[in-house]
């Protein structure tokens, strides 16, 4: 369970400096600026994989599958690659919805940020609820 909490306490510390510090004022991305934070982002995904292995290493969660590191590890990268080519539709779709909205590029980043937190809550409750 400590390992859950860490893991879902880092993810609200991410997304409250994405808001709340880098980009705090509305302004139109560029591709040099979106570019740097994806490189970030996907680092900071690889670097996790460490983590996993770590985590497996030391015991400190349950392995009823009894991975090895490198196995959990591997497990790890593989379904971070595909859930990462899996979302490239969603650019497409969410630049339809932008453009027929009329979501001036300045305030995208907001939009698309509150949409994930939506998201975020909602599957929430179906889990607790569900």
């Amino acid at each position: 369970m400590l390992v859950w909490t860490l893991f879902i306490s880092a993810v609200i510390v991410f997304l409250a400096l994405d808001l709340g510090v880098f980009n705090r004022k509305a302004h139109i991305i560029s591709y040099k600026e979106a570019s740097m934070w994806t490189g970030i982002w996907v680092s900071l995904a690889l670097l996790f994989s460490l983590v996993v292995h770590y985590i497996y290493k030391n015991g400190f969660i349950e392995n009823p599958d009894a991975l090895t590191p490198t196995e959990a590890t591997l497990k790890y990268i593989t379904g971070y690659l595909i859930e990462l080519s899996l979302s490239v539709d969603n650019i497409f779709v969410i630049a339809v919805i932008f453009a027929s909205f009329r979501i001036p590029q300045k305030y995208q980043h907001r939009v698309l940020f509150w949409g994930i937190i939506g998201a975020i809550v909602f599957r929430a409750l179906m889990i607790v609820f569900g």
